[in-house]
This record gives C-alpha cells, sequence and structure tokens, in this order.
C-alpha cells in the first residue's frame, strides 16, 4: 500500500493534511469551549487540529515504503479517537 491515494503520492497528502491542521489550530469552536474548562477544553482546542496532524504524520509514513504501513496504522487510529474525542466533546458541549 505505498503506491499513491487517487494517483496522488501519501507525500503530498501529507502536506495537505498539515494545512487543515494549521487551520484547525487557527480556526476552533471558541464558542462552544468558552463555558468549559479542564480536559473538555483543550479536546475542543486542540482535538481537531491533532486529528489532521497524526494523519499527516500517517500520510508521511505511508510515503517511506512498507516499513512505515504499521505505525501508519497505529497513527490512524489514533486520528480516529482523537477525533471522535472531538465530536464527543463538541456534541456535549452546551453553549
Amino acid at each position: 500500500m505505498t503506491g499513491p491515494l487517487l494517483g496522488i503520492p501519501y507525500s503530498i497528502w501529507g502536506v495537505v493534511c498539515l494545512a487543515f491542521s494549521a487551520l484547525w489550530a487557527v480556526f476552533w469552536p471558541a464558542d462552544r469551549a468558552a463555558s468549559t474548562s479542564g480536559l473538555r477544553r483543550l479536546v475542543l482546542r486542540w482535538g481537531h487540529a491533532l486529528c489532521w496532524l497524526l494523519l499527516a504524520a500517517a500520510a508521511f509514513a505511508l510515503a517511506t515504503g512498507p516499513g512505515g504501513l504499521s505505525a501508519a496504522g497505529v497513527l490512524g487510529l489514533a486520528a480516529l479517537a482523537s477525533y471522535l474525542a472531538f465530536v464527543y466533546a463538541l456534541v456535549t458541549t452546551r453553549n
């Protein structure tokens, strides 16, 4: 699974994911997080950006060749966990 995804190399996908991570680091649901504190605020602030950062790392791991496949799998699962935590915090936080 080291070939390109949709004809685009994994390294390019990694750069795109990094761009989304930077975007989410700047634009985040601050209105939802205003009334929260602690872990929930941390997840709302950085959860989605972390998800994209982990996806970027997974794409770069895949770009290294077959040896990066297992690392990419672990990073992908970590990205999924980060995203699910973000969505849970977003949905359960009241304005």
